[in-house]
């Protein structure tokens, strides 16, 4: 699924290279993804294909609300187009979800859990009902490193969690992982890495090389 397992699902790289602290309205406990409207990111993405792509995300303000959660609203542009994307802050939870508008299917991916400890594993609905297009889904989210630091193009950022998450289905015999996210968050940042992995190899990366925030 070359060009999908990031792009396809809109698994954007929120962050901020050196960024200030931004002063608008963040959600409670959103240190780890400031959601403030205007704030701006630009990602380069790369595939084990030699795909190679750009990504801005802004956040266009507003909330929207979905499953009974609030989530904030943003647009992610790449060359070829524009999409909506959804991000949620809350119970400690950092969330980014996707609908496609033609099948109506939606896929919510939980980030990070920011008081969870090293090696706490638990698992999240990514559709609607457990389910992603009819088929029994779930993801088995495991916080991997915590309190690292990681260089993403050149900048180094500290205090950084790292996530990993599967994403299953289960076809009839069981739940067996599809896609395996890596996610990289850093404190008062936000999400500065994403890797996408298909049987241990990568295929698809996503990582901050400029940012505007207010």
């Amino acid at each position: 699924m070359k060009k999908g397992l990031l792009l396809l699902w809109v698994i954007t790289v929120l962050g901020a290279a050196g960024c200030k602290k931004d002063a608008g309205v963040v959600p409670a406990g959103g240190n780890y993804l400031p959601l403030s409207e205007g704030n701006t990111w630009k990602y380069s993405y790369a595939s084990d294909g030699g795909t190679t792509d750009t990504l801005t995300i802004k956040m266009t303000g507003g909330t929207t609300l979905i499953g009974g959660k609030t989530y904030y609203n943003a647009a992610s542009t790449y060359k070829n187009g524009s999409t909506s994307g959804y991000f949620y802050v809350g119970n400690h939870n950092y969330a980014t979800r996707t609908v496609d508008a033609a099948s109506g299917n939606s896929l919510e991916l939980v980030m990070l859990n920011d008081t969870a400890s090293v090696g706490y594993s638990w698992i999240t609905d990514p559709g609607n009902n457990g389910q992603i297009g009819g088929v029994k889904a779930r993801t088995v989210n495991t916080i991997k490193e915590k309190n690292i630091s990681r260089i993403i193009n050149g900048h180094t950022f500290n205090r950084v969690i790292h996530t990993q998450v599967q994403l299953q289905y289960d076809f009839g015999s069981g739940f067996e992982t599809t896609i395996t996210y890596q996610f990289y968050m850093a404190d008062g940042v936000g999400l500065i890495e994403t890797d996408a992995n298909t049987l241990d190899t990568l295929h698809e990366t996503e990582t901050l090389f400029g940012y505007t925030v207010k």
